[in-house]
């Protein structure tokens, strides 16, 4: 299915603007979905722009529970699972025909605004390319909402707030705990990455919050929750969290 603007493919557009040519050309270099995450040394925050639609927005920020606190003991990642801390049940995805095919003239015309000058240029065209392909994927949202809303959304702002308030908590990237990771979380991510697959042919990107210490050589069991990168806007779902479960490999 192609997306089109004015009757327009999108794709189209590069004959018009080099750098929708330059965005469109990082969308289809890797089979990978574009790291929002590569962007957030500060990020623009583009996805709560074009990713949510609030409500209760007022309710929420008056409610204490919704912003992460500093415990007076380390609380474990699977505790704030159980807590729900980081889930952001303040807003509903957008996925309307008009809406979306607004955001993305919106997001072209941001292209021609960006000037070609240093690091902000490519940092800046990489973005946009990856808030077009998460737009275009919203398209086919409704194929795919019964698997997707299986999971709780968050964000990296929410995240952000809870490592600094748990200074004892760390997230990175999955692949050093892979070895370690029990059957089921294997199997969320293998369900994860088949269903994204389907989507835009692409693979998400998994990240791990954990203890700081379980991210060094470590004989305790460790305890993750498991997140993955939304193909649909910079958004987090939360994927699950295992404590017990855990087995080391030097356990098997």
């Amino acid at each position: 299915m192609k997306l089109k603007l004015f009757g327009k493919d999108i794709f189209e557009w590069s004959k018009d603007n080099q750098l929708f040519g330059l965005a469109t050309s990082e969308n289809k270099e890797s089979d990978i979905m574009p790291n929002f995450y590569d962007f957030a040394n500060n990020p623009s925050d583009l996805s709560r722009f074009v990713s949510i639609d609030e409500v209760n927005n007022v309710a929420s920020k008056l409610n204490s529970k919704d912003s992460p606190k500093k415990s007076k003991r380390e609380i474990t990642p699977k505790e704030v699972y159980n807590l729900k801390t980081l889930n952001e049940t303040s807003f509903i995805l957008k996925t309307d025909a008009k809406y979306v095919d607004e955001q993305i003239i919106e997001f072209k015309e941001k292209l021609r605004l960006i000037k070609q000058t240093k690091s902000d240029y490519r940092r800046g065209v990489q973005e946009v390319a990856s808030i077009l392909l998460r737009m275009e994927n919203r398209k086919k949202y409704k194929q795919y909402k019964e698997f997707f809303e299986e999971f709780p959304y968050t964000t990296t702002a929410k995240i952000a707030e809870l490592i600094k308030n748990e200074t004892h908590l760390k997230m990175d990237e999955v692949a050093q705990f892979m070895a370690d990771m029990p059957k089921e979380a294997t199997k969320v991510m293998k369900d994860y990455t088949d269903t994204t697959m389907k989507l835009c042919n692409k693979k998400p990107i998994f990240y791990i919050i954990a203890n700081k210490k379980d991210f060094e050589k470590t004989k305790k069991r460790r305890d993750p929750i498991l997140l993955a990168q939304s193909p649909f806007g910079h958004l987090w779902q939360i994927c699950g969290a295992w404590d017990e479960e855990m087995l080391l490999v030097d356990e098997l």
